[in-house]
């Protein structure tokens, strides 16, 4: 008599329904992981992204905080103005060196005419 209570109890979960929906159950968790390893690997590109724009923008910074120290010093405050304004001191002189295709090019942007009616007024005008 013990042994038909029991197969009783089994037998439920060996029908096809409970199997198919033991199957869906698997298959829907199956999917979820594959889900989150995605999900894993992008984070993963989006981490190592951030990591080399940090690791930029510190050697930024050290290239920065070492512009401020030579600042604080008169040869490189020197040495920055003469790079970005390109002055000399008194008695200095300076050699200026012009390549000749970007005059040609310069002498070729100033020789634009302007053919509207506007330009025809102007040109009457200004002689």
């Amino acid at each position: 008599m013990l042994q038909l209570n029991r197969k009783n109890k089994y037998n439920f979960w060996h029908s096809p329904i409970a199997l198919i929906v033991l199957f869906c159950l698997l298959i829907l968790f199956i999917y979820n992981i594959i889900g989150l390893i995605e999900k894993h690997k992008e984070t993963a590109k989006k981490k190592n992204l951030i990591l080399a724009n940090i690791e930029t923008l510190r050697r930024r910074e050290d290239i920065l905080n070492k512009d401020i120290e030579k600042l604080k010093t008169e040869e490189g405050v020197e040495e920055m103005i003469r790079e970005k304004y390109q002055v000399v001191k008194e008695g200095e002189k300076m050699v200026v060196i012009v390549d000749e295709n970007e005059k040609v090019l310069n002498q070729t942007k100033d020789v634009v005419v302007d053919n509207s009616f506007w330009g025809w007024v102007r040109r009457t005008f200004k002689r």
